[in-house]
């Protein structure tokens, strides 16, 4: 069997049958000449990228044989597994954890200290107990801060679409002219990494005008009367002062937000990417409480994740303490330290570990559906510490930069050739039309050349490691019946529902009314309480008997933070790395980087070697303000060199006035004008382990 044409599913109530760029070059990438075919050995020098071709059992032997004698010489704690982003109900996190556990590392790493994972931490953990995505189908007016959904997020791009059309408010907040910018009634051009400050002024405003929600403020927050205190000192003409967004422009934005019903936000993934990351974001938090668009239609809603309900694989009973104390990052990042039931590990201490030993040595890498070579922070620290490891496995679909300094590599096959199931999870950032659907992905082809499927290597390479007990199934299909055994659903009954199956309670009854008085209980739950549900509003005046914190409600101030010596009202600092922290350095370096937006035809560094999609952007273009182009003699189209205490690199130059003159951009995931050599991995925000990835300095000269 071939591929013969993909195409978008018209009933779908997420895409409505739109496909996105890359969508639609999917059979290009299934079929690409290039791609990893076969195990391989290193036989060259590291980094050299000469190779010899190995059976599939030869390189699991090794595999497994190598990781063992480092867990017997260094402890398992010097083995790090390493995964890219996937996508809900996919593998790799929660089988590759289920391995690590199994041998008793807690270092698993990922890139989600820069993507999602603060603003849900915060949100979880400390300002609501639950995460709050928007629900722009039914909003009337949209704050898009911090991101380009055009770009990235399909769904999302056609909700605002119809928002639109029916005559939402769209505020964007973001250091360039993006596409939504361009159209939105009110567009805020901050300074990078002022985004805390801004939020702060906005509160200010809503408070000084009384245009709050005082019945849920009354009712269902804590720490009001502090914060009233607290943002005296975040008038919006000072906030002018830092953040370059004019005093009446943050009026207006304020009382649009607060007076405009219901109204949402969409805090992206641009909060991630600051060293002050987790001041921005509880400052939004508070914004959507204070306001009263909590879990109402049209507001930020409360989501019961569908994940709540699947069986756990990840097995984190056999962890033991011991070896939680020893995770990378515990004693620097909060969220290391607290984080028991998900990998936490931070990346860029990670790459200290193993190059200066701190906290102790870390000798072996299992990389997953992840290129840090290009993707992490600070790119010549990444490969060195790369090159510096006793040994490094690299899974894949193609040969990347990381691959190329691996030991063996393996081929990896895509979605198409392996059958997966997709719950639509709550995520901070967006919400989905049908969040308790879960959907089967089944396989299309089988796996071209030697590729297996993640889910087949980890559990193989598992009993390679003696835990054959802990990997019994046979077939993946196997393993997805036992993981959605809570629900009731199997592979067979997703199959004869393309469009996914909706699970009509709230997960978490799933496990709690189990077996056969539980489905007679949860029938009749059905029919009474939960008869609206996953359509339900004010859950925490209804089945969740208020929020998920100590307090039962919003804390607006955290005890929580203050107890563990952080700060218990956000307070704006500056990013590690600015004109302000740094007055000498910028005169050095003078503009503000942004490193780097994503591109619409590519999946962060994946996609490249795509000749369809490679012309769309062959190159990476620095995108420089006319003004500051003059003023160093630079002409749209030109080569020049981009300098930061990390390092250099070139690029085009794109002269626009989409962005200000004291700023400059490049896009993320080029290999050859890599954004990330210019990157620093060390300073970093003390509660959520995000690095400054979009404020930090840099100096332009014409090549």
């Amino acid at each position: 069997d071939s591929v013969i044409a993909i195409k978008g599913d018209p009933k779908d109530p997420e895409s409505k049958g739109e496909l996105n760029i890359r969508d639609k070059k999917m059979k290009k990438i299934l079929y690409a000449p290039d791609r990893l075919k076969y195990p391989m050995k290193r036989i060259g020098e590291r980094g050299e990228n000469k190779w010899e071709r190995i059976s599939w059992d030869e390189a699991l032997t090794t595999i497994a044989n190598r990781l063992n004698e480092i867990k017997e010489k260094y402890g398992a704690e010097a083995i790090d597994f390493h995964h890219g982003h996937y996508h809900s109900g996919d593998v790799i996190g929660p089988y590759l954890t289920r391995l690590a556990n199994l041998i008793g590392t807690p270092n698993v790493t990922n890139p989600s200290h820069v993507c999602h994972l603060p603003r849900v931490f915060l949100q979880y953990r400390f300002d609501f107990g639950v995460v709050v995505p928007p629900d722009i189908p039914n909003t009337n007016c949209l704050i898009i801060w911090g991101g380009n959904p055009k770009a990235t997020n399909k769904p999302q791009e056609i909700a605002i679409r119809e928002a639109r059309k029916r005559g939402a408010k769209l505020i964007v907040i973001d250091p360039r002219l993006t596409p939504y910018a361009e159209e939105a009634d009110i567009f805020a051009q901050l300074r990078p990494g002022t985004d805390g400050a801004l939020a702060l002024g906005m509160i200010n405003v809503i408070i000084n005008e009384k245009l709050y929600d005082p019945e849920f403020v009354e009712n269902w927050t804590v720490g009001f009367d502090k914060l009233v205190k607290h943002i005296e000192d975040y008038s919006p003409e000072k906030v002018e002062k830092i953040t370059w967004v004019p005093a009446e422009t943050i009026r207006k934005m304020a009382r649009m937000y607060a007076t405009t019903k219901p109204a949402c936000i969409s805090p992206r993934n641009a909060l991630d990417q600051h060293t002050n990351a987790s001041c921005a974001i509880r400052a939004i938090d508070i914004l959507m409480a204070i306001t009263g668009n909590i879990d109402v239609k049209g507001g930020n809603v409360i989501v019961v994740p569908l994940s709540l309900g699947l069986t756990d694989v990840k097995l984190f009973e056999k962890l033991s303490p011991e070896a939680l104390e020893k995770k990378i990052g515990a004693n620097k990042c909060l969220y290391s330290k607290m984080s028991t039931t998900w990998p936490a590990a931070h990346t860029p201490s990670l790459w200290d570990a193993i190059l200066e030993e701190d906290p102790y040595p870390v000798k072996a890498m299992f990389i997953m559906a992840a290129n840090p070579a290009v993707t992490c922070a600070n790119t010549n620290v990444v490969i060195k510490a790369l090159k510096k490891l006793d040994f490094l496995v690299v899974v894949d679909i193609f040969m990347t930069p990381t691959a190329e300094l691996a030991d063996i590599v393996l081929p990896a096959c895509t979605f198409l050739e392996q059958t997966r199931y997709v719950t639509y999870d709550t995520h901070a950032d967006h919400g989905w039309n049908v969040p308790s659907r879960i959907m089967l992905s089944p396989k299309v082809v089988e796996p071209l050349y030697e590729s297996w499927s993640d889910w087949k290597i980890i559990c193989e390479l598992g009993k390679k490691m003696g835990y054959e007990k802990y990997f019994p199934w046979k077939t993946r299909e196997e393993a997805i019946n036992y993981e959605l055994k809570p629900f009731g659903i199997t592979c067979d009954e997703l199959k004869k529902h393309p469009e996914g199956i909706i699970i009509p309670l709230p997960s978490i009854l799933y496990k709690k009314f189990s077996g056969f008085l539980g489905s007679i209980i949860r029938g009749a739950l059905k029919l009474t309480m939960f008869r609206n549900y996953p359509n339900m509003y004010k859950k925490y005046d209804g089945f969740l008997k208020g929020f998920l914190t100590p307090s039962k409600k919003v804390e607006i101030y955290s005890e929580q933070l203050e107890k563990l010596g952080y700060d218990p009202l956000p307070v704006y600092r500056e990013p590690a790395e600015s004109p302000v922290s740094c007055p000498e350095l910028a005169r050095e370096y003078p503009f503000i980087l942004i490193a780097g937006s994503k591109l619409k035809m590519y999946t962060h560094s994946m996609m490249r070697n795509i000749p369809d999609l490679r012309k769309l952007m062959p190159k990476n273009l620095l995108e420089i303000n006319p003004v500051a182009a003059e003023r160093l003699g630079i002409k749209d189209g030109d080569i020049v060199r981009v300098e930061s205490l990390r390092g250099s690199i070139r690029s085009f130059a794109k002269v626009t006035e989409i962005i200000d003159p004291r700023v400059v951009h490049l896009y993320y995931g080029f290999q050859e004008s890599n954004c990330n050599i210019l990157t620093d991995h060390k300073a970093f925000d003390p509660i959520t382990g995000s690095v400054g990835l979009k404020s930090s300095l840099c100096r332009v000269i014409k090549d």
